[in-house]
């Protein structure tokens, strides 16, 4: 049986779809008439949006506070279009603005502070548990990896470079990122020399943005080498711990594994993406990769949650002799 899409995800479809549109013809054609009626219809959405967190709250199926985002975008957009309304109305909308911002900030710190009580291995899991209190699960969990991968690329900068990797079989050292990094540093002068030469005909907000995305885009090349190296993959009490940084991660209990081996070769990209089909992947480009096969499936969690269960695994190891022979000694 075909399963039911929820009348949210349409909503959010539409609301993204419209968004979209919205965005090329403000950055392509600013005055055109669309632009009016796209918003009104977004902002109608985003109502009907509200309409159903309250309905859902009052149920007791999520908390206050994830109400508290909604109301604050849509009372940001209704200023929009209340621009050219009354001074009271318009003193409405700012005071109101505030109001929800404030107390969102307020709980948002409460909620930031908290997390460090919360249960959980690792710090995006914490917050995220705390961010839920404000946007849905996934949204959360995109969050909280952002800011961890962000401040371990800081932190990596500042001096964490110099640490060595805990105990574990890493998959950093042989990663070919590892080869990448200390180039991409240098191809940001660059960055912004050809920018500057292709977009003079661009806003300078919209040209700032680009040169921002690629200061990010490096910051987040660097968190995903700092937690490859700070998560490696460990045995702990019978269970194999895997990891790809942030991106991925997996627990298998060692009595499933039936096999561990290295990829066999292939003759051609065809051969390969065929033995490939249906392996879930925790692979640092440039590794050996070993093949494990399992007895029972397991869910391995990627960005947005468990993925779809699997019995056979493609993992990336510095020292596949090492890893093969503590994964023999754990299965004795």
């Amino acid at each position: 049986m075909a399963s039911r899409v929820r009348p949210s995800s349409l909503l959010w479809g539409l609301f993204l779809a419209l968004g979209g549109v919205a965005l090329v013809l403000r950055l392509w054609a600013p005055r055109h008439p669309a632009l009016t009626w796209i918003t009104t219809s977004l902002l109608t959405l985003l109502a009907m949006r509200l309409v159903t967190l309250v309905h859902d709250w009052r149920l007791g199926r999520i908390p206050g506070t994830r109400i508290l985002l909604p109301a604050l975008i849509l009372t940001e957009g209704l200023g929009l279009v209340l621009t050219q309304a009354s001074h009271r109305a318009l003193q409405l909308r700012v005071g109101t603005a505030l109001i929800l911002e404030l107390l969102l900030l307020i709980l948002a710190m409460r909620a930031w502070r908290t997390a460090r009580a919360l249960p959980g291995i690792w710090p995006e899991d914490r917050i995220a548990t705390a961010f839920e209190a404000f946007v849905p699960p996934r949204a959360a969990r995109l969050m909280a990896l952002e800011l961890v991968m962000l401040g371990s690329a800081v932190r990596f900068l500042f001096g964490g470079f110099r640490e060595a990797a805990p105990a574990g079989f890493t998959h950093h050292r042989e990663a070919a990122l590892r080869a990448i990094l200390p180039a991409v540093p240098l191809m940001i002068p660059g960055d912004f020399l050809l920018m500057r030469a292709i977009s003079t005909g661009l806003a300078p907000w919209l040209r700032w943005t680009l040169h921002g995305s690629t200061i990010y885009a490096v910051l987040w090349l660097v968190g995903l080498y700092a937690t490859l190296k700070a998560r490696p993959h460990q045995f702990r009490e019978g269970r194999l711990e895997l990891h790809l940084g942030l991106l991925k991660s997996a627990i298998v209990p060692v009595s499933r594994v039936l096999s561990a081996s290295p990829l066999p070769e292939f003759e051609d990209d065809w051969a390969r993406h065929a033995h490939m089909k249906g392996v879930a992947k925790l692979v640092a480009k440039g590794n050996a990769v070993l093949e494990l096969r399992l007895s029972e499936p397991i869910q391995v969690t990627g960005l947005l949650g468990p993925g779809r269960p699997t019995r056979r695994l493609a993992v990336s190891v510095d020292d596949p002799a090492a890893f093969l022979a503590a994964l023999g000694q754990s299965c004795a």
